[in-house]
């Protein structure tokens, strides 16, 4: 039987679509060694963003040939190293971009109304902290989104049709899509980031964003924003982001990612109250975590059964 390795459980209706059909194996923990110990007779791995396949967990796996994402990232997948032994990397570009959307608008709300700080002053029987006026509206407010694909187009729809926020965004590589839309595109970072009363990131992390967001960038964001960050820890340089929150050049932030994850229980981000952070968990909503483990199966299913996965990453790269 086809030796299937899941890099941590998936949902069971993902596991619908492989029980009985694959000899499954589950390592015992997310670490490398037990991934590439789990690896060695694998021809399919369905991989979460708890582990990666790097390179030499390709290379201790001989006999694989597909590996399918949970997620649309594959910065946890050795791309060249995939393309060298010809085996398929599938992901799911479009499965979790309303779970993202949501969470992204769920904190920028938090930040505007400051509901971090309001609960612990309800809690530490501080009521009095009603008067502080830190809250914000958000209408009128600028939005700068760093990132215009699936999701990052989803929030500036959804803010600003719902919340009647203005819409600066920065991608060169898709600005005249969005004609009529009544978005401002700038021309640089540099702009976006002094302008914007919300700094927004949705874009991979690649060698061209490794830190992009650079201590120059959050020094120039006005004291009174906030940087939402839902895309990848590693777009940020972190030591930049807690000398500006610490010395309340900016807001605050709100984080999702983390260049290290989980982050080390003495990160020093943990211990401003200025920052809402959450567990990388932006897109495991209910709904999102059932259809990323179906479609990851399926892609899995599909290929053993002879048909073409729906969404090959490196299709091109493997002239397929």
């Amino acid at each position: 039987m086809t030796r299937l390795v899941l890099s941590q459980n998936i949902h069971p209706e993902g596991r619908k679509l492989i029980d009985g059909k694959f000899d499954i194996v589950i390592p015992e923990n997310s670490s490398q060694e037990e991934l590439t110990a789990a690896a060695q007779d694998a021809e399919a791995i369905i991989l979460r963003t708890t582990s990666s396949v790097t390179r030499e967990v390709i290379a201790a796996a001989p006999r694989l040939k597909i590996i399918s994402r949970t997620g649309a990232g594959v910065d946890n997948v050795d791309i060249e190293a995939a393309n060298e032994r010809g085996i398929l990397v599938c992901n799911l570009p479009a499965v979790n971009n309303l779970s993202v959307a949501e969470h992204t608008i769920a904190l920028i709300l938090s930040l505007a109304k400051d509901l971090p700080a309001m609960d612990r002053a309800v809690r530490g029987g501080a009521w009095k902290e009603r008067n502080a006026g830190r809250a914000v509206e958000l209408e009128g407010k600028t939005l700068g989104i760093v990132g215009m694909g699936n999701i990052g187009s989803l929030v500036a729809r959804k803010c600003a049709m719902g919340l009647g926020m203005k819409i600066l965004a920065y991608d060169p590589y898709v600005a005249g899509k969005f004609q009529g839309e009544g978005y401002e595109f700038a021309s640089g970072l540099e702009r976006l980031f002094a302008e914007a009363d919300f700094v927004t990131l949705h874009c991979p992390n690649i060698p061209e964003t490794k830190g992009m967001v650079t201590r120059a960038l959050l020094s120039s964001m006005k004291t009174s924003a906030w940087l939402i960050n839902c895309a990848r820890g590693g777009v940020v340089d972190e030591e930049a982001l807690h000398d500006a929150l610490s010395r309340k050049k900016i807001a605050g932030a709100a984080l999702d990612v983390f260049s290290c994850e989980p982050p080390p229980p003495d990160s020093p981000l943990l211990k401003l109250d200025n920052v809402i952070v959450s567990p990388h968990s932006a897109a495991l909503t209910r709904e999102a975590t059932m259809r990323m483990s179906s479609e990851a199966a399926q892609a899995v299913v599909d290929y053993f059964a002879g048909s073409r996965p729906r969404y090959i990453y490196n299709a091109k790269a493997l002239g397929i």
